[in-house]
């Protein structure tokens, strides 16, 4: 929270309580017109219309100063957590899954501002509910005593409850995540549900049906003692009225006189716990959900600060050769099986080596890749630019020496940095080298359409990777779903253009009929490299 927002803050706090504490002590203008009748009327009338005044606007600037912060901190929350998942190493991103960070951006984040937005309600409502407690013991010490006795005999068993609700709340929140899984099914799926009856219903009767239902089951239970406790709290208070008014052991303690104004005060008391009692529900689901943002340990780990304009290390004054030395990496054993290992590798790429890895599935080409470009960190050896070993510190400065596309690449619908006058013609000249001129426009950095076939949704993410143009390429698979004559352009044009400009190129490819075209043809085979010969490698 910044300083002004400290500030915004407790001069909220302070209308809140000045608007609760005036509103708890119309109480005494009402009490007193109630036993003098009219006398000193028209005194006590210009005092009670001008505390009204107060009460409300101090309310207004309460709720609205603290609404304000309340829209701030989601503002600053949503830029947080988006900028602390990019920070986060790309191996504890895959931990998570893209369910539980979908999650966390849209579920967690609304029930945490909705918790803030409940915290200006408890200033006005607390602070007339201390009020009150207030005007009671001036009325008499006794039923302050008497009163209080209640309040924490309703607060501890209404807390009991409360718990046992938030135990509730986080089971259907941890449920949210699969529910979140399913509908990524469902958007990302949707054709082979359509294209089998059989599977759909399976999907909608069983995975879609059990976790909706556990998620309704799991919240209805929760909903259900947040109304107990609310109840019975409310409750509290007319049990009280009524051992005062009806209990003549009670009743003989008190001076009949003082008996209207307790009965009011105590009436009004059940306002402001009424909604108190009404708001919980929505703090309990906050809190739940940043246990959850905090269980999933987003920028703990942090590389780098993100968005900071971080540089590319120097490439004019250092050689720019990429090595790997004895890297090893294993990822994390998963339930039945053991971890994949990688390595240990040993890896040099001079400056403008146009380099083709092969392999089988699974036999480690895209962790390499990943290791390659920074976005693993090998557990044991190093990787070095130029000599100069990458530490943790470096890595994302590191990553901005290359440009890389993958085989899933995700297609932004804007160029994002790239989107400047002085690029629009090389623009221009992509969209006619790729063939993509009369599928889409590029105007003002945006794209007309990213609805496109999967060919050439990479022609366009290949598009972006030239506009960056970073010294490193590295191509997972490109040209996999390209068609012949696309496919013998880019092996035969685009990739010795870009040896030509002197960039190093790094391609994972099954294309063995172009394997002749490179300067080092790598396999990898059970997590080692072995090198071929291309010329021996592409008559085998």
């Amino acid at each position: 929270m910044t300083s002004g927002s400290k500030a915004q803050f407790a001069l909220s706090a302070l209308a809140g309580v000045v608007a609760g504490a005036s509103q708890a002590y119309l109480l005494v203008f009402i009490n007193r017109s109630l036993e003098d009748g009219q006398r000193n009327a028209s005194a006590l009338a210009v005092s009670f219309f001008g505390l009204c005044l107060l009460v409300f606007f101090s309310g207004v600037l309460s709720v609205t100063l603290l609404s304000r912060i309340a829209q701030d901190n989601h503002y600053n929350l949503r830029l947080r957590l988006s900028r602390c998942i990019l920070s986060t190493p790309l191996k504890d991103l895959y931990s998570c899954g893209p369910q539980r960070l979908m999650a966390v951006l849209t579920d967690d984040i609304g029930s945490i501002v909705q918790a803030q937005d409940a915290i200006p309600l408890l200033f006005v409502e607390g602070a007339k509910l201390v009020a009150a407690l207030v005007y009671l013991g001036f009325i008499s010490y006794k039923l302050l005593i008497l009163v209080f006795g209640f309040l924490v005999f309703g607060l501890t068993s209404w807390h009991l409850l409360q718990r046992w609700a938030r135990r509730w709340l986080k089971l259907a929140r941890e449920a949210d995540d699969a529910l979140f899984g399913h509908y990524r099914a469902i958007t990302e799926g949707f054709k082979e549900l359509k294209m089998d009856a059989r599977r759909r219903r399976a999907f909608l009767d069983r995975e879609l049906r059990e976790t909706a239902n556990m998620i309704r089951t799991r919240r209805n239970k929760a909903s259900l003692i947040y109304a107990l406790a609310g109840r019975w709290s409310q409750s509290l208070y007319f049990l009280l009225i009524g051992a005062i008014l009806f209990l003549p052991l009670l009743g003989e303690q008190v001076e009949r006189e003082s008996l209207t104004g307790f009965t009011l005060t105590v009436l009004f008391i059940g306002a402001p716990l009424a909604a108190i009692v009404n708001v919980t529900p929505a703090l309990g689901k906050g809190v739940a959900a940043l246990k959850n943002i905090e269980k999933l340990g987003l920028g703990a780990s942090a590389e780098a600060d993100v968005g900071t304009g971080a540089e590319a290390i120097d490439l004019v004054s250092t050689p720019s050769t990429l090595e790997l030395v004895n890297v090893s990496y294993r990822y994390p054993e998963a339930e039945g099986s053991r971890g994949q290992h990688l390595g240990p590798l040993n890896l040099r790429i001079a400056p403008g080596e146009l380099v083709f890895v092969t392999g089988g599935n699974g036999s480690g080409k895209t962790t390499l890749a990943l290791i390659i470009l920074g976005l693993f960190s090998p557990d044991s050896g190093e990787l070095r630019l130029g000599g100069q070993p990458i530490t943790q510190q470096q890595r994302d400065a590191y990553r901005q020496n290359f440009s890389a596309v993958f085989a899933d690449a995700y297609v932004f619908d804007s160029l994002l940095g790239y989107s400047n006058d002085e690029l629009q013609a090389r623009v221009e000249e992509l969209l006619v080298l790729l063939q993509l001129d009369d599928k889409l426009r590029i105007e003002n950095g945006r794209c007309s359409t990213v609805d496109l076939s999967r060919g050439q949704r990479k022609r366009l993410a290949l598009l972006s990777a030239y506009l960056a143009d970073r010294p490193f390429y590295l191509f997972d698979e490109w040209a996999a779903e390209q068609d012949p004559v696309f496919r013998d352009f880019f092996y035969s044009r685009m990739l010795p253009e870009l040896k030509a400009r002197g960039k190093t190129v790094i391609v994972i490819t099954h294309d063995d009929r172009y394997f002749h075209m490179s300067d080092r043809l790598l396999r990898l085979t059970m997590g080692q490299i072995e090198e071929l010969r291309p010329a021996l490698a592409a008559s085998a």
